[in-house]
């Protein structure tokens, strides 16, 4: 038999014949890393190819590895104060000569802020302090921001001034229209209604929409800017006063006998039979309230998103010709025939002050902005001014030959009886006249969102902040008395166990021991911290010495 001849060693198999023949292909880019050894490495395509070009390494070769820590000493960095920084130059390389922000002064920073320094912050966890002083220093930069960028509002506010010895009850609307600028000028509008007067005129809260009722029924709206009439109807009733409410798209009319509801097309959406002989309309628009005085005698406080009645309150002083809001803190003041004037909240049943302000009936009342000053004029011919900080004193007093009427503050806090001043640069956030109707719908949702109870409205709204601590206490006294124990008491500090024999008696008594010593130096230094506030108080100067006095400890 044959055998088949032994592959000798320098001859492969045949398998390996067939690998050994076949070649790996070659790629452009294999071309490139072998040849090109300046270009730029790129990344590779594909691992295996790249660890075929790469070297190998043996497997049971041991390398040091380098370590990641630095045996230099490491230097202490130079603090940077001690470095001479180097002005700061231009584009064209000239130096600033007022390099950093521009300064801002005092008084215009202290006009934007809302946040009183003065007060000290009140003791409490160190959590809550914290966020208290990044609220006051955020707003220490908001007002810094709002005084540096005052600068940026060119128009500027102006009113009627006459010269030495001039009257400006006679200056016409024509003499002021031929001396202001052309922009203001074209503002100025007429409307001859002498049909179905007298008028009552509101202007919506942007103050781009007029809206005015005739006392033979004729009601009507436009927009003043564009002269745009929005709608004109006759309800064929005597009207006796007109409100926008929340936004220029609602109207409230108070008709000879109920209180009805249109909207900007003119078609009337409610009439609210329960507001009976209403004379006198004011809308309250962080609250969405319409109050009305009736010829009953009786303020009613309507809540407008929900079509509820809030309040109503019988003042008690017959017809209720007069009112006014205070839009500081929504407290509504009523001018009665006694020559009084109360101030009321639907709160309370009972009005929140009286003020006697005339010797006969109260003509009409005006509040500022600022609910500081209120002004009232009486058939008696008399104009006061009244503070309502303090005890409702009388701050001037001017007799006027035909007395007023009609009474009304400005923007700028200037009082008129037939103009004002209104202010130049309004904030389009708060009343913007330029809103398209998207816009109106989104502020409409976030006023109510953000809408205030009718409960808070009280005299000062800066007692809603504070804390009724006679309340408080009461409540408290209460609870404890009906559970039979304070759920509120600090509880006694037990230590904790610990192990590895740290849990014996004396350690447990000496933690007790140190805790109770830390509570004790606290006690102590409150005590000796109030004691500087009482020796002030001692040393005010006292009434005169009484023979009584040695009694008092």
């Amino acid at each position: 038999m044959e055998t088949a001849p032994k592959p000798s060693k320098d001859v492969p198999p045949k398998k390996n014949r067939l690998k050994a023949k076949r070649k790996k292909p070659r790629r452009y880019w294999d071309e490139e890393t072998l040849t090109a050894a300046g270009a730029s490495p790129g990344l590779p395509r594909n691992k295996k190819r790249n660890r075929e070009l790469r070297p190998q390494r043996p497997k049971n070769t041991n390398i040091a590895k380098k370590s990641r820590v630095s045996r230099k000493p490491q230097l202490p960095k130079k603090p940077r104060e001690g470095r001479n920084l180097e002005p700061q130059r231009s584009v064209s390389g000239a130096q600033d000569p007022f390099p950093g922000p521009a300064p801002v002064p005092v008084e215009a920073a202290r006009k934007f802020r809302r946040i009183d320094k003065s007060k000290k912050l009140p003791h409490s966890k160190s959590k809550t302090r914290s966020r208290l002083e990044v609220a006051e220093a955020e707003e220490e930069e908001i007002s810094i921001k709002a005084a540096r960028s005052e600068l940026l509002l060119a128009e500027e506010p102006g009113f009627l001034e006459g010269e030495d010895g001039e009257d400006t009850a006679k200056i016409c609307q024509a003499d002021i229209v031929e001396a202001v600028d052309i922009a203001s000028a074209a503002k100025h509008f007429d409307l001859n209604l002498r049909q179905f007067g007298p008028y009552r005129l509101n202007y919506s809260p942007t103050g781009r929409h007029l809206a005015f009722g005739g006392h033979r029924g004729h009601v009507a709206a436009l927009d003043w800017v564009t002269k745009r009439l929005m709608c004109e109807i006759n309800v064929m009733e005597a009207v006796r006063d007109i409100r926008f409410l929340h936004s220029e798209a609602l109207l409230a009319v108070a008709q000879n006998r109920w209180l009805h509801i249109y909207d900007n097309q003119g078609i009337e959406l409610h009439c609210i039979r329960r507001c009976d002989r209403v004379t006198r309309l004011e809308f309250l628009p962080f609250h969405f309230l319409l109050a009305t005085a009736s010829e009953t005698g009786f303020l009613t406080y309507l809540d407008v998103s929900v079509g509820k009645i809030v309040a109503a309150l019988n003042a008690r002083a017959g017809r209720l010709d007069v009112m006014t809001k205070n839009p500081y803190n929504a407290v509504i003041h009523l001018g009665h025939s006694n020559g009084t004037v109360s101030l009321w909240s639907p709160a309370m049943k009972e009005p929140l002050a009286k003020i006697l302000c005339h010797r006969g009936g109260v003509r009409a009342v005006a509040v500022d902005s600022t609910g500081t000053y209120m002004a009232t004029s009486g058939l008696d011919h008399q104009l006061k001014i009244f503070d309502l900080r303090g005890m409702f004193q009388p701050l001037s007093a001017r007799t006027l030959p035909q007395g007023a009427g009609h009474l009304a503050f400005s923007q700028r806090g200037l009082l008129a009886a037939g103009m004002g001043a209104a202010e130049p640069n309004f904030d389009g956030l708060e009343s913007n006249p330029y809103r398209s109707q998207k816009q109106r719908q989104e502020w409409e949702v976030k006023a109510l969102l953000e809408k205030v109870p009718a409960e808070l409205i009280c005299l000062d709204p800066r007692a809603l902040a504070e804390v009724d601590v006679i309340s408080l206490e009461q409540e408290k006294k209460e609870r404890i008395e009906r559970l039979g124990y304070d759920p509120e008491a600090k509880a006694p500090f037990q230590p904790k166990p610990k192990q590895k024999g740290r849990s014996s008696t004396a350690s447990l008594v000496k933690r007790k021991r140190k805790v109770m010593d830390k509570e004790h130096r606290d006690k102590v230094r409150q005590s000796l911290e109030q004691q500087p506030q009482k020796q002030e108080k001692a040393k005010l100067p006292r009434a005169r010495p009484s023979a009584l006095d040695r009694f008092v400890r």
